[in-house]
């Protein structure tokens, strides 16, 4: 099987890709990676896998010169690998990887649909993505019940056709003991280095995109600094619009009080350090760093977006607000930082929640499932038929025995 994403950055769905890269059972499948561009920080966690990465170029738009190079040369490369799925992860691959699928004859050919379609803007471009899914493809993987009815009531993509994977993160860095306990010296020693040592924290973790709203997050951040000097605000990532936020905390005057921490590894031992955690995002699948914040005993305030209302149950383990509205964020931030007790208790309502419903491996297994039933669909499992899936082995399927 074949993974078609774009680069390797530190996001989402790229980290949904390596979590899954390093769980499917090899057994029942062999697994390549397919890129637009082939870097970013996850790149080489991939190659260290013994994954192989195969990159066909293309340019920023389906009908650019680089796009119409890059795309015979993916088919022929799926047409000789034998490849039995193409899963196009992200982006441009979804618009473009369904019909270079189709051309190479691939047998079951699926898209993966995480976060909601803010990057369309109608025109060509949406027009295909919703033909793609609705006649193209034999399923969309979507991790939200917010991402299906888009896809139905957008797209009128066929219901049928929409499998809910499910949302799932490695539950086991975001243990009390590595990212909870107060008490442990590597998060004093992580304290002093960031400057939050003694300082109630808020704090935010990811790219800095324009969807991600961290304009809100400053605005929400004055907020709470006119009642609460002594907070201190941490924001984790990086990305284009570094100075210009920088440049906001400036003008809002709380430059003294926000930190910005850029792209961290150690992020379960940078959430040890926070009091309450924020997402401000004005669009969103169903963000994994949400789930992080949980897993890890914080109490979230979050914008009320795609899947975000789905994981964050209002008034028990956060408080959700109005996407755009910075200073309603910040009346739900002091509510919480002025409330311990009431802290404590959605901390640990979050912990549980978390770890009942959001373990990766639950997800990895539908994923194979799914791919399962639609290779049996398509008639390439031979004998395999009629067991159960956890039973039916993919790496005997077809007529060579190849996997899939």
């Amino acid at each position: 099987m074949a993974f078609w994403a774009g680069s390797f950055e530190r996001a989402g769905t790229q980290r949904f890709l390596v979590e899954l890269l390093s769980r499917i059972d090899r057994e029942r499948f062999d697994a390549i990676v397919m890129s637009t561009a082939k870097r970013g920080e996850l790149l080489p966690v991939i190659e260290a896998l013994g994954i192989p990465v195969h990159e066909f170029g293309t340019g920023a738009s389906a009908l650019s010169a680089g796009t119409a190079r890059g795309l015979p040369r993916a088919a022929s490369f799926l047409r000789r690998e034998r490849v039995e799925v193409l899963s196009c992860m992200l982006g441009l691959t979804t618009i473009v990887g369904p019909f270079v699928g189709r051309a190479a004859r691939v047998p079951v050919v699926v898209n993966n649909q995480r976060n909601l379609s803010y990057w369309l803007e109608g025109g060509a471009k949406e027009r295909a993505y919703g033909y793609a899914n609705r006649r193209v493809v034999d399923a969309v993987l979507v991790n939200s019940a917010a991402a299906a009815g888009e896809l139905v009531e957008r797209f009128h993509v066929p219901e049928r056709k929409i499998v809910n994977i499910g949302v799932g993160i490695d539950l086991a860095p975001y243990s009390a003991g590595e990212a909870g306990d107060r008490d442990d010296p590597r998060d004093e020693a992580l304290a002093r280095e960031l400057g939050t040592r003694g300082h109630p924290v808020v704090g935010i973790v990811g790219k800095l995109s324009e969807v991600k709203g961290h304009e809100h997050f400053l605005e929400a951040a004055a907020t709470v600094a006119k009642a609460r000097p002594d907070a201190r605000f941490l924001i984790v990532g990086d990305g284009a619009r570094r100075q210009e936020l920088g440049r906001m905390a400036d003008t809002l005057g709380i430059a003294d009080a926000v930190i910005f921490a850029g792209v961290r590894e150690d992020v379960p031992r940078v959430l040890g350090l926070m009091d309450v955690f924020a997402l401000s995002s004005t669009s969103e699948g169903t963000p994994n760093v949400l789930m992080e914040a949980m897993a890890a005993g914080l109490p979230v305030v979050a914008t009320d977006v795609g899947g975000v209302p789905e994981v964050v149950e209002h008034g028990s383990s956060g408080l959700l607000v109005e996407a755009g509205d910075g200073p309603a964020m910040g009346g739900s931030l002091l509510e919480i930082l002025n409330d311990p007790a009431r802290a404590d208790s959605m901390g640990e309502r979050g912990r549980a929640l978390a770890r009942a419903r959001y373990d990766i491996n639950a997800v990895v297994a539908k994923v194979e499932d799914t791919f399962a039933a639609l290779l049996c669909t398509a008639g390439r499992a031979h004998a395999g038929v009629g067991r159960t899936s956890s039973e039916l082995k993919l790496g005997q399927a077809g007529e060579a025995g190849r996997k899939p």
